[in-house]
């Protein structure tokens, strides 16, 4: 009888810990969810952090299913402090066309928001707040208010987007302190390398020692330097300042000029050399007569 006695209170043990378990899990992992309509285009508040200067971090979504839109969705990682400090990361798998292109973090000193720059006027827009966070965002939810404040941080949305200073571009495209790269991998500051190759399909000027290449003569060079201030087959400061710098063909260009210049101090040389030859000739000569005539 008392061992009977004792299995029902350890079961009702095992499942209020199982309950409380349960709420203590799904309340960490819970996400609120909530639809607006942006009311317009431009800035518009998304979510906010009442108090306490909007001290929080977490994750907010927004999204289109479909429908009038085509299905497009967004994640912010956000993160304020105290004072002014705040960051902002986004991420965003979505190729098409955009409905909104940017989104920041700014404060009125009380509270904080989440904005987004939306450049498409959105009837049925879906919000994700995850609770994970500390102090997680409040979404808005009906007419969005429009933006404003102080910005704290911002960040165009991209595939991934660091605040700007790293962005991976939907196009594939990498960008290092610039939001919009033009090139597979932009850089916008300074590079700190050990080592950099450049692999090119641009020909090796080395057909410049053949026998058959015709060598500029340098009266050709003086007059075309003359007349366009720089160098023939090198870019000028122009055309440099507003195209930019080909490292890989300005390297060989100037490869080419190098060996240029060197053929040209070689044939310098040898005139040389066969000038100091007639010199010393018509010097040996001249003191071949003064002795004839010493004598």
């Amino acid at each position: 009888m008392r061992l009977e006695s004792k299995w029902p209170a350890k079961i009702a043990w095992k499942c209020i810990l199982l309950v409380l378990f349960t709420i203590l899990y799904f309340s960490a992992t819970a996400q609120t969810t909530g639809s607006a309509n942006t009311g317009g285009t431009g800035w518009k508040r998304i979510a906010y952090v009442n108090g306490q200067v909007g001290r929080g971090f977490g994750t907010v979504s927004l999204y289109v299913t479909g429908g009038d839109y085509t299905p497009k969705m967004t994640t912010i990682n956000w993160f304020h402090d105290w004072s002014t400090s705040a960051g902002i990361t986004i991420t965003s798998d979505s190729k098409h066309g955009n409905y909104w292109t940017a989104c920041r973090i700014t404060d009125d000193g009380t509270n904080s928001y989440l904005e987004v720059n939306f450049t498409t006027s959105i009837s049925y827009l879906q919000l994700i707040s995850d609770n994970y966070g500390w102090r997680p965002a409040n979404l808005y939810t009906g007419t969005l208010p429009n933006g404003g404040g102080n910005i704290r941080a911002s960040a165009e949305v991209a595939r991934l987007n660091i605040e700007d200073h790293l962005v991976v571009a939907n196009n594939g495209r990498i960008g290092i302190g610039t939001a919009t790269p033009q090139a597979k991998l932009a850089v916008n500051g300074n590079i700190l390398a050990t080592e950099v190759k450049v692999k090119t399909d641009i020909s090796v000027p080395d057909y410049v020692f053949e026998p058959d290449y015709e060598l500029p003569p340098l009266s050709e060079i003086e007059a075309f330097v003359k007349e366009h201030k720089h160098l023939p087959e090198i870019p000028s400061a122009t055309d440099i300042e507003r195209d930019g710098l080909d490292l890989a063909e300005m390297n060989l260009q100037l490869l080419k000029k190098v060996e240029e210049l060197t053929l040209h101090i070689i044939q310098l040389n040898k005139t040389n050399g066969e000038l100091i030859e007639r010199v010393q000739a018509s010097e040996t000569r001249i003191k071949d007569l003064e002795n004839k005539k010493t004598k």
